[in-house]
């Protein structure tokens, strides 16, 4: 069963579908995209449990196109680590400066993170307490995640799923990973406003979040004081990257090719350490997330202009399809059950593989067309005065 799922609570204006794609990541993007796609390749599993064991009985490399497909099998959980890495990137490049100069209060914080991530995951909240509670009555076990009490729903309205429970996973699982990060949210608000955190200040913070990360695996501590720590690790990660980049932005700019180079020598530096020394996962996610947002920003100039705006309608994809790709899943199940079928032999079918991605992300995209966008844009205007101004133009 997967130990890591993911999740992005990157801000998407509300018209950001049909708005230039101008001042957007729109490289970014990309790699959020990639990074959803890791995860629900990661998942793909779920399809494999067995309700009478309460676990997966398949081998890895039995799942469909596992070939072209076993670095996402394999360590596709990873997209959380790169999750919080482009997080970090983001928040420092939209509000670091911001937040500094009081050009954003902490209501106006409060309210852009609760209008752009709240309402999906309590609708999804909802539809698994649903859906699992039809689940266990027919098969006397619930589906992948069992900690479904009165206690963990209350955990998880609150938002808190990744904090304030050990398990981390109750409900909608993978909502754990945003959970997480909302504490890391708030440490950075503080940080920001009370110590105008810069270059050293943000490294320094990666060294003892890697620091304490190192202790805990030493001592086998699991749970959520190793997954606060290695969120502020990786989003501290993508804050440096930033800053980093900033100061360095005349000489990527001027030597875009030069940096494409040394991005790719980068890559291969990781296969070539992993193949001799063995490696680590946690290394590769280390490299892999600065590497890929420098690669990606780097050449976003390149990306041609009629490709920009399809990059990011994916990217706005990757928050829907992370919180409902599980209760589709679990719905899916249910229905093939209900037709006398077996999810698990059907998911050995590379079709089957195909529709699901298909499925999810176009769910996604009308999600967040239908859903996401105007509860964002709803919530920014009834509540702006928590903000002290109109949160509709407010910063990402």
């Amino acid at each position: 069963m997967g130990s890591r799922k993911t999740g992005n609570g990157v801000d998407v204006a509300a018209n950001a579908a049909a708005s230039s794609t101008k001042g957007r990541m729109v490289g970014i993007e990309m790699l959020r995209f990639f990074s959803a796609f890791a995860v629900l390749i990661w998942h793909y599993q779920h399809f494999f449990f067995r309700p009478e064991t309460a676990s997966i009985d398949l081998a890895r490399s039995a799942q469909p196109l596992y070939a072209l497909l076993h670095p996402f099998y394999d360590f596709g959980w990873l997209g959380v680590n790169v999750f919080w890495a482009i997080s970090g990137f983001i928040f420092f490049n939209r509000y670091l400066s911001k937040i500094v100069a009081r050009k954003v209060s902490g209501g106006l914080f409060f309210l852009n993170r609760f209008s752009r991530l709240y309402p999906l995951h309590i609708a999804m909240l909802i539809a698994v307490a649903l859906l699992q509670a039809y689940y266990v009555r027919e098969n006397a076990a619930f589906f992948i995640y069992p900690y479904n009490t009165p206690y963990d729903f209350f955990v998880n309205v609150i938002f808190a799923s990744g904090w304030l429970t050990p398990y981390t996973d109750p409900f909608n699982g993978p909502v754990w990973s945003v959970s997480t990060e909302i504490v890391i949210y708030v440490a950075f608000f503080l940080l920001a406003r009370f110590c105008r955190i810069g270059l050293v200040w943000t490294l320094l913070l990666m060294c003892a979040s890697a620091a304490a990360g190192g202790w805990l695996i030493h001592l086998q501590v699991k749970g959520s004081a190793s997954n606060i720590v290695f969120c502020a690790f990786y989003f501290f990660i993508g804050g440096a990257v930033h800053l980093i980049y900033e100061r360095l932005r005349d000489v990527i700019e001027q030597h875009r090719g030069g940096t494409v180079v040394l991005c790719c020598l980068a890559y291969v530096a990781l296969i070539a350490f992993c193949a001799v020394f063995g490696g680590t996962k946690y290394l590769a996610a280390t490299v892999i997330a600065p590497v890929s947002i420098v690669l990606l920003h780097a050449i976003e100039p390149w990306i041609p202009e009629r490709l920009a705006q399809p990059i990011a309608n994916l990217g706005n994809t990757t928050y829907a399809s992370y919180l409902i790709h599980f209760p589709l899943q679990l719905a899916t199940v249910i229905v093939l059950q209900r037709l006398g079928m077996s999810s698990a032999t059907l998911a050995l079918n590379p079709w089957f593989l195909v529709a699901y991605l298909i499925v999810v992300f176009s769910l996604a995209r009308t999600v967040f067309r239908v859903f996401e966008a105007p509860a964002q844009t709803f919530l920014r205007r009834r509540l702006a005065w928590i903000g002290g101004r109109s949160a509709t133009n407010a910063a990402r």
